[in-house]
Order: C-alpha cells, then structure tokens, then sequence
C-alpha cells in the first residue's frame, strides 16, 4: 500500500472514536421490511439498526393501537460501520387490529440500554406481497402479484429495477402509489453515498403490446403516483426504480395497487363540529362529481382527522378531514375580485378553491385599529398541490402584507411548507380583504385548501430540538426550549413535560421576559426504574383572550428530529411527532457535578462554575464540556440569558485521565437581568463524529443583578 494512502487511512481511523458496543448510548433506527402490514393482520419485520437492538423491551408509535415486540431469541451481532450502512436487521412481531387507521406511523424503541431515533411503518389496506428474493430485475423474471395487494420491495443496489406483472381487463382503473420517502424521510442517516439520501422513485405501467401506459415521478412529494384506464386485457408489466438508478437496501418501498377508487381529498376540506356537510369527492377512478355526507358530533375531538367515504357503495381510501369549532364558508369558484369578495365574520375557516388561472380568491372582513389576526392556509400538509401565498388589503385596495412559505424551527437547520400563514396588525378600522392565490398562478378541481381566519394577538409559539432522552437513575440531562415570541408578547412563559416515566421529573423553569430560550434540566431519581415513555412539551403563559381578559394558555411544542446529510459535517432538523424519555442502564459517565448551584453575576463580572464528572468503572473517553448545544460552530439550543457568554478562558475537554475543569461565565455589562434561572453544564461523550451521548449537571440557579441595582450595591472608593 502506498505511504500516502496508509497515511489517510490512518487518519481517517483515528478521526472515529474507538467505542465499545456496549457503551453506546444512541439506537439509530434505518430501514423497516417490510415497510407495510396490512391492518387487521399480523407479520414479522425486519428493522434495522447501526447498534444493537439486544434487550429491547418495548416500541412506540405515534398513535395508538399497533403493537410491536422484539422477537430475536438469541444476541445478534451488531457492528458499528459507516454512516452508509444499512445497519443490522432484528426480527419484530407486528399486530395491527383491524380499526386502525391507515397512514404512516413514526416508530422509536427503547432497550434497556438506550432509546432510538426515528424509523416508519405503513399501515396498508391491502394484502402484503413481500418482494421475492430470486431476482426480478427484468421483465421476464417479474413477480406476479394479485390485485389489490401492497408490494413491499427494496431497490437494493444501483441499477435495480423491479419488476411485477398482474392481469388486467380492458376498461379496469388502476390506481398505485408508492411510499418511499414517506416511509423514511424521518430516519436519521438516509445518506447512501452523497449526494444520494432517500429513494427518488419513478413508477412506469407497461401494457401487454409492450407500450407504455403510464408513468410517474413525483407526485406526494418525490413519492409517485399513477392512475390509468387499461386500454386492453392482458398481463401489465409495473417497473419501479430510483431516477438516478442509485440503489442500497435503505431504499424500501411499498406499492399500493388496487382497481379501488382513489380519494385524494374532499370538499369542503372542514367541518364544524356539531354539524353535517355534503362534500365532493375528489381523486382517481370516480365518476361524475359524486358527494359524501360527513357529520362531526358535537363531543367529536377538534382537529385534523381521516375519514372514509361510499362510493358505489363500497368504502374508499381514508382522507383528511378537518373538525372545527368555527362556522365554516365554502366558495368552490368566483369571489375573484375585491367587489365580488365573500363576506365573513371571524373566527371562522374558509373553504376555497382556485378554479381558475392566474386568479385569487378574496375574502372581505371588518378589522379594527390596533387589532391582531391571524390567517393560515392548510393544503400542502394535506397532500394538496397549491402552493399558496396570503395578501391582506386595505379599504382603499392598498396590499398591507403577504406571506408565502410557512417556516419551521429557528434552531440551526430549517424547514418550510408550502402552506403560509399571515399575522396581520389593523391599522385602521374598516372593510379589509384577504386573498388566497397560488404562488405559480395554477389552478384546478384540486386547488383546494382551508383558510382559518381569527382574531389574534400577542402570542408564541414552543421548539424544540429535544426527541430523545437518556438518564441513568440519579443522572441529568437538558433539552433546550426555544421561544418564537409573536404580535408584541414579551411576557413569562413556564415550560413543562407531559407524560414523564415514572421516576424523571423537570427542575421547574420559566423563560423570563426579554429570553427566547431556556433549560429544560430532567432528572432520573436515584430509585427510577428502567422504563421509556412517550412525552410531550409545553408552553403556558397569560394570554389575552376573544374577550379582552387574561388567562392562562398552552402551546404544546414543535419538535424537529436530527436528520445527518453530506459526509458527517452538516444536519439539518425536520419536523417529527414523537419525543421518548427513556430511563437507562448507566452509560459513560455516572454523575456530573457543578458547584456553587448559586450563582450570582455583576454586570461586566465573571464566576466561576467547578465541574468534576464521575465516570463508570473502565470508561476512559474524553468528555466535552459545553453551556449550548454545538454542533461544530452552530449552536442548536442555548440556556444562558443574552449578555452572559462562555468564556474562552474556561477548560471545556476533559481527556481520559481527568475528572475535573472550571467553566467561567461573563456577563456583559448590558447582559440582561435574571433571578435564579436553572442552568446545567452539558457533559458530551461522543460515540461517532457527531453523534454524542449527552449529560448534564445537577441544575444550577443563576442570578444576573440589574445594572442600576448593582451599582447601588458597589462600595464607593474612598475620597481623593
């Protein structure tokens, strides 16, 4: 081997640090197969992970009713490769009852050891069919599969093309679609080899004269979806690849084929609860404009809901439906100009379509000077095409505002929708319009999308980039909240965690006025037992109300997973359901201890904090001393108020002989003013080069004193 290229892999070896098995702190869920049971049947999966999944004792699903058990009877080996490893798969007995509703499920297990990040299932209406291992990659060697059925495959290497062939009947509608990045887009490490992340599918429909029928690229995001009419009777060829023709066996996928009409969605998309409506429905293989009628009982659960309909007696695929507590408008076409506008009355959704090109839809209402409100769009979450963008006018027809993307976290690494949402201050009284338009000016039956209007005003809103914890009993860790503050809110905000494991509790923490961000420090007791749950965090804060008075509000948060891309050096973080606590076997480091837990800052003074970390017997890994969550120079969650910095005199390493460092906190003489806010040094071992098993201190209560205050209490010097 040259000297060069020994050289580099030397390098490259040491830059990965050394970590035994056993130790590692972190399940990082890949890929699911297959990735499909059909509900009200049982199967065994396979799911994969970069660590051992030994000892695991229980799953979780973002909703309720699957149930999932470890199924391996014996230690399977489990060795850590590179990012691009698939990952080591381990037996689960799946049960899915026969009610469940169908979709796309986030899925995190937790061991004895450790919880997980985030993998999928798909709950299917329709029979599996799980791709044949003998090869199917050409025509000749397809996979007969019956209709309906739910194909489950994986295009495992590059230039691999699956192929299946089913009989068809002249006239026969045929509706598939494929779940690929749907069913992964939440997984940690997708990387296969960059730039290569997920699965980019493209699905094509050969007939029995050898032509194309069909095809599809993107049409639920990247994910396609093919409707056609069968021109003759005969054996159909259905070919699915990777547009790139790039492969690995993290690419699963499942394909639902089925002669059932399609629903993509109805309309109106909402209903007032207590009410009926008779909606449209819209889709594939229906004919005409036939109606489904949809009531929501007056004690149904607000918010976003499936439902199914009858067509032709039979019931179709579920589709979202939307239970309000406001009256709601329906404006399939017109209103296309200020003077033909509909008139509402807020709070109430709107039910609109874009029936037209290059046209907007208005809306009038009756705003008042100095008042806040507020307009969301949803359709793009829903699986809706339009693009939609949000103008408000005045009464003399002046534009006030306008809003496109609706944007997601603040913390390092953002996402965006299509949906848009507009906060809007009156600055006068009188007829005011908003108007709903699609971004590239398309229009169609689809176009369709609810407007939720509603009086507003000061308001925030919870993120976090916490969706996993791990405590040993007698351990801490901290999450970092973050608060995005909105129409003039500046007020206390306390933080909590719903529906902890038995044992974990939070230092009680309120995000003061003039901060953004704070520590959320959980604590395992000395007797907690090992145990994982499934938690949710909050916000409440004195919000005024409709009717003018105060009372106390809730905003539960949004979470975002770490999703790993390029070769290590960047994430970004995506939107996700679930958040898991786990209590654990201990890990690395069995304390982290900082004195005084009092601390007082000057303006323009320092302190010191000690730090001593008590290790397990044997480890000896370096430990990263930190106050915010760095990942290389970004920062993705900060507890120390504005004006107060860690300074670059402190000592943040720790190698494997030492236990103890000094951290020393400056306050700027401008720093804001706190009392007694819980802060907690983080303890960082890492497993891989971003991926860190993360501890924190017992908390601490800082205090910033007042500028004023403290020049009050400053002795005077002595007179000349």
């Amino acid at each position: 081997m040259p000297i060069r290229r020994r050289l580099s892999l030397l390098l490259a070896l040491l830059a990965v640090p050394q970590v035994t098995l056993a130790k590692i702190g972190f399940r990082q869920l890949t890929s699911l197969h297959p990735v499909a049971v059909q509900r009200g049947t049982e199967a065994i999966v396979r799911l994969r992970c970069n660590f051992t999944l030994d000892d695991t004792y229980a799953t979780f699903f973002d909703r309720p009713g699957i149930k999932m058990v470890y199924a391996e009877t014996e230690a399977l080996e489990a060795p850590r490769r590179g990012r691009a490893s698939v990952g080591t798969p381990f037996r689960f007995h799946v049960q899915v009852p026969w009610d469940q509703p169908t979709g796309v499920y986030e899925l995190r297990v937790a061991t004895r050891q450790a919880v997980s990040s985030i993998s999928h299932l798909l709950v299917t209406d329709f029979p599996v069919v799980v791709e044949t291992t003998e090869g199917n990659d050409t025509p000749g060697a397809a996979q007969t599969v019956p209709l309906p059925s739910a194909i489950c495959g994986v295009c495992e290497r590059n230039e691999d093309v699956d192929c299946f062939q089913f009989s068809g009947v002249k006239g026969q509608r045929i509706t598939m679609q494929v779940y690929t990045q749907r069913v992964t887009e939440r997984i940690h490490i997708m990387l296969v080899k960059h730039p290569v992340y997920h699965m980019d599918p493209i699905l094509t429909l050969i007939g029995p004269s050898g032509q194309i029928v069909g095809e599809n690229d993107n049409f639920f995001g990247a994910d396609s979806l093919l409707h056609c009419e069968l021109p003759e009777t005969g054996e159909y060829l259905l070919k699915i690849r990777d547009t790139r023709y790039a492969g690995s066996k993290k690419h699963c996928y499942c394909i639902e084929v089925s002669e059932r009409p399609f629903v993509r969605a109805v309309f109106p998309l909402a209903v007032q609860r207590g009410t009926s409506v008779d909606a449209q429905m819209i889709g594939f293989g229906i004919v005409g404009s036939p109606v489904a009628r949809l009531r929501a009982e007056p004690d149904a659960t607000l918010g976003w809901t499936t439902v199914r309909c009858l067509y032709d007696g039979e019931e179709t695929n579920e589709v979202p439906l939307l239970v309000s507590q406001h009256p709601q408008y329906t404006v399939p076409d017109g209103s296309d100009s200020p003077e033909s506008a509909t008139s509402i009355e807020l709070p109430c959704g709107v039910n609109g379509r874009l029936a037209r090109p290059d046209t907007r839809q208005y809306f009038a209402f009756q705003a008042r000077r100095g008042q806040y409100y507020r307009f969301e769009i949803e359709a793009h979450r829903r699986g809706l095409p339009i693009d939609s963008v949000l103008e408000v006018y005045g009464p003399s027809g002046q534009k006030h505002d306008e809003e496109d993307d609706l944007r997601g976290s603040p913390f390092a690494g953002r996402w965006q929708s299509k949906d848009s949402r507009l906060d809007f201050k009156a600055q006068g009284d009188g007829t005011h319009y908003v108007a709903v338009r699609d971004l590239h000016g398309r229009s169609g039956e689809e176009f369709i999308y609810h407007l939720r209007a509603e009086n507003s005003g000061p308001e925030f809103e919870i993120y976090g980039a916490h969706y996993y914890a791990m405590l040993a009993p007698g351990t801490h860790m901290l999450w970092h909240a973050k608060v995005k503050r909105m129409n003039g809110f500046d007020g206390p905000i306390e933080l909590g965690v719903e529906g902890m494991p038995p044992g974990v509790t939070l230092t009680p923490v309120t995000i003061p006025a003039g901060m953004d961000h704070a520590a959320m420090i959980l604590t395992a007791a000395e007797d907690a037992e090992i145990g994982a749950a499934l938690v949710r965090t909050f916000g409440r804060a004195q919000l005024e109300v409709d009717n003018g008075s105060v009372a106390p509000i809730v905003r539960y948060g949004h979470i975002t997973c770490e999703l790993q891309s390029g070769s290590g050096s960047s994430q970004i973080r995506w939107p996700c359901n679930t958040q898991i606590v786990g209590v654990t076997e201990p890990l690395d480091l069995a304390r982290v201890e900082a004195s005084p837990t009092e601390i007082t800052l000057e303006p323009g003074g320092r302190a010191e904090i000690n730090v001593r970390i008590v290790r397990v017997e044997g480890n000896s890994d370096p430990v990263t001393l930190a106050m915010s969550h760095l990942y290389q120079k970004r920062s993705s969650g900060d507890q120390l108020p504005p004006g107060v910095t860690l300074s670059s005199e402190s000592r943040t390493q720790l190698k494997g002989n030492e236990s103890k460092a000094t951290i020393i906190l400056e306050a700027a003489p401008d720093a804001l003013p706190v009392e007694r806010l819980p802060i907690a040094v983080m303890a960082r071992v890492y497993i891989t080069y971003s991926i860190s098993t993360n501890y924190g201190s017992n908390p601490l209560h800082l205090t910033v004193r007042n500028r004023g205050l403290a020049s009050r209490h400053r002795p005077r010097s002595a007179a000349p």
